[in-house]
Protein backbone atom coordinates (compact mmCIF):
# COMPACT_ATOMS: atom_id res chain seq x y z
CA UNK A 1 0.00 0.00 0.00
CA UNK A 2 2.57 2.34 0.88
CA UNK A 3 4.53 1.85 -2.56
CA UNK A 4 1.31 2.45 -4.72
CA UNK A 5 0.45 5.84 -2.35
CA UNK A 6 4.26 6.75 -2.76
CA UNK A 7 3.22 6.07 -7.01
CA UNK A 8 0.58 7.69 -6.85
CA UNK A 9 1.92 11.15 -5.43
CA UNK A 10 4.94 10.60 -8.25
CA UNK A 11 2.50 10.32 -10.85
CA UNK A 12 0.57 13.19 -9.98
CA UNK A 13 3.60 15.30 -8.92
CA UNK A 14 4.81 14.52 -12.75
CA UNK A 15 1.51 15.75 -13.86
CA UNK A 16 1.91 18.98 -12.29
CA UNK A 17 5.25 19.91 -13.42
CA UNK A 18 4.42 18.66 -16.91
CA UNK A 19 1.17 20.88 -16.89
CA UNK A 20 3.19 23.92 -15.40
CA UNK A 21 5.91 23.30 -17.96
CA UNK A 22 3.10 23.91 -21.01
CA UNK A 23 1.29 27.05 -18.92
CA UNK A 24 4.97 28.72 -19.03
CA UNK A 25 5.96 27.10 -22.22
CA UNK A 26 2.48 29.02 -23.41
CA UNK A 27 3.31 31.99 -21.76
CA UNK A 28 6.75 32.95 -22.70
CA UNK A 29 5.54 31.96 -26.30
CA UNK A 30 2.64 34.81 -25.75
CA UNK A 31 5.28 37.41 -24.56
CA UNK A 32 7.63 36.60 -27.65
CA UNK A 33 4.99 37.00 -29.58
CA UNK A 34 3.78 40.36 -27.84
CA UNK A 35 7.49 41.51 -27.83
CA UNK A 36 7.09 40.88 -32.25
CA UNK A 37 4.17 42.78 -32.53
CA UNK A 38 5.45 45.70 -30.73
CA UNK A 39 8.38 45.24 -32.93
CA UNK A 40 6.26 45.35 -35.96
CA UNK A 41 4.38 48.67 -34.31
CA UNK A 42 7.61 50.53 -33.86
CA UNK A 43 8.55 49.81 -37.11
CA UNK A 44 5.24 50.39 -38.70
CA UNK A 45 5.32 54.07 -36.70
CA UNK A 46 8.52 54.70 -37.40
CA UNK A 47 9.04 54.01 -40.88
CA UNK A 48 11.88 51.23 -40.42
CA UNK A 49 10.94 49.72 -43.88
CA UNK A 50 13.34 46.95 -43.48
CA UNK A 51 12.71 45.75 -40.06
CA UNK A 52 8.94 46.25 -41.00
CA UNK A 53 9.81 43.79 -44.03
CA UNK A 54 11.72 41.35 -41.92
CA UNK A 55 8.29 40.75 -39.69
CA UNK A 56 6.69 39.14 -43.03
CA UNK A 57 6.30 35.68 -43.82
CA UNK A 58 7.26 34.86 -47.36
CA UNK A 59 4.04 33.35 -48.21
CA UNK A 60 2.08 36.60 -46.10
CA UNK A 61 -1.32 37.36 -47.28
CA UNK A 62 -3.13 40.71 -46.68
CA UNK A 63 -6.81 41.27 -46.98
CA UNK A 64 -8.32 44.63 -46.97
CA UNK A 65 -11.82 44.81 -48.33
CA UNK A 66 -11.42 44.29 -52.12
CA UNK A 67 -7.94 44.30 -51.97
CA UNK A 68 -6.15 40.65 -51.69
CA UNK A 69 -2.04 40.92 -51.53
CA UNK A 70 -0.48 37.35 -52.04
CA UNK A 71 3.01 36.59 -51.31
CA UNK A 72 5.94 38.78 -49.63
CA UNK A 73 6.50 40.66 -52.57
CA UNK A 74 2.84 41.30 -53.81
CA UNK A 75 2.06 42.65 -50.03
CA UNK A 76 5.38 44.39 -49.83
CA UNK A 77 5.46 46.04 -53.61
CA UNK A 78 1.78 46.58 -54.03
CA UNK A 79 0.27 47.86 -50.81
CA UNK A 80 2.71 48.24 -47.43
CA UNK A 81 5.64 49.59 -48.55
CA UNK A 82 4.53 52.59 -51.09
CA UNK A 83 1.83 53.02 -48.38
CA UNK A 84 4.31 53.30 -45.63
CA UNK A 85 6.42 55.79 -47.74
CA UNK A 86 3.66 57.94 -48.42
CA UNK A 87 2.43 58.59 -45.14
CA UNK A 88 3.90 61.93 -43.41
CA UNK A 89 3.67 62.87 -40.04
CA UNK A 90 2.24 59.28 -38.90
CA UNK A 91 0.92 58.96 -35.71
CA UNK A 92 -1.03 56.04 -34.46
CA UNK A 93 -2.36 54.05 -31.94
CA UNK A 94 -3.09 49.94 -31.52
CA UNK A 95 -5.73 49.13 -28.94
CA UNK A 96 -7.83 46.34 -27.25
CA UNK A 97 -4.75 44.06 -27.94
CA UNK A 98 -5.66 40.57 -27.81
CA UNK A 99 -3.10 37.70 -28.26
CA UNK A 100 -3.95 33.89 -28.90
CA UNK A 101 -1.07 31.53 -29.15
CA UNK A 102 -1.46 27.37 -29.83
CA UNK A 103 2.04 25.80 -30.61
CA UNK A 104 3.51 27.68 -33.28
CA UNK A 105 0.66 29.90 -34.35
CA UNK A 106 -0.48 33.02 -32.89
CA UNK A 107 -3.17 35.18 -33.98
CA UNK A 108 -3.31 38.73 -32.65
CA UNK A 109 -6.74 41.08 -32.89
CA UNK A 110 -6.81 44.69 -32.06
CA UNK A 111 -8.27 48.11 -33.16
CA UNK A 112 -5.75 50.79 -35.17
CA UNK A 113 -6.26 54.68 -34.89
CA UNK A 114 -3.69 56.19 -37.85
CA UNK A 115 -3.19 60.18 -38.20
CA UNK A 116 -0.67 61.28 -41.23
CA UNK A 117 -0.51 63.08 -44.51
CA UNK A 118 -0.72 61.25 -47.78
CA UNK A 119 -0.27 62.75 -51.05
CA UNK A 120 -1.42 66.33 -49.51
CA UNK A 121 -4.35 65.07 -47.91
CA UNK A 122 -4.99 64.42 -44.00
CA UNK A 123 -5.79 60.75 -43.21
CA UNK A 124 -8.13 60.07 -40.41
CA UNK A 125 -8.02 56.18 -40.23
CA UNK A 126 -9.68 54.02 -37.68
CA UNK A 127 -10.11 50.24 -38.11
CA UNK A 128 -9.71 46.55 -36.96
CA UNK A 129 -6.77 44.64 -37.74
CA UNK A 130 -6.77 40.50 -37.36
CA UNK A 131 -3.03 39.63 -37.58
CA UNK A 132 -2.01 35.79 -38.21
CA UNK A 133 1.74 35.30 -37.17
CA UNK A 134 3.81 31.62 -37.18
CA UNK A 135 7.16 30.80 -35.27
CA UNK A 136 9.84 29.99 -37.95
CA UNK A 137 12.95 29.20 -37.04
CA UNK A 138 12.70 30.69 -33.61
CA UNK A 139 11.23 33.79 -35.35
CA UNK A 140 7.63 35.41 -34.93
CA UNK A 141 6.74 36.10 -38.66
CA UNK A 142 3.24 37.89 -40.14
CA UNK A 143 1.48 35.11 -42.04
CA UNK A 144 -1.92 37.30 -42.93
CA UNK A 145 -3.58 40.65 -41.89
CA UNK A 146 -6.61 41.59 -42.88
CA UNK A 147 -7.95 44.94 -42.14
CA UNK A 148 -11.22 46.11 -41.56
CA UNK A 149 -12.70 49.30 -41.17
CA UNK A 150 -15.99 51.73 -41.98
CA UNK A 151 -16.78 51.62 -45.30
CA UNK A 152 -17.68 54.84 -47.01
CA UNK A 153 -21.80 55.37 -47.81
CA UNK A 154 -22.97 55.78 -51.26
CA UNK A 155 -23.72 59.62 -51.03
CA UNK A 156 -26.03 61.00 -53.59
CA UNK A 157 -23.15 62.94 -55.28
CA UNK A 158 -20.66 61.34 -56.77
CA UNK A 159 -17.55 61.42 -54.81
CA UNK A 160 -14.44 61.58 -56.67
CA UNK A 161 -12.53 60.95 -53.43
CA UNK A 162 -14.18 58.14 -53.01
CA UNK A 163 -11.19 55.67 -55.18
CA UNK A 164 -8.89 57.25 -53.03
CA UNK A 165 -10.54 56.15 -50.15
CA UNK A 166 -9.60 51.79 -50.23
CA UNK A 167 -8.48 51.99 -47.34
CA UNK A 168 -10.77 53.56 -45.12
CA UNK A 169 -9.10 56.78 -44.63
CA UNK A 170 -11.29 60.09 -43.91
CA UNK A 171 -9.98 62.85 -45.64
CA UNK A 172 -10.40 65.66 -43.32
CA UNK A 173 -10.11 68.80 -45.66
Amino acid sequence: MNTRNHLIRVLAFSAVIVSNSAVSAQDSAERDLRAAVERYNRAFLGKDLVALKQLLAPDIILYEHSVRNIGLEDVWEHHLRPEVEAFQNLRGEFTDLRVWVSGELGLVTRQYSIQATMRERQIDARGNETMGWARRDGEWKVVHIHYSHPCPRPSSEPDKSAADNRHGFQSRD
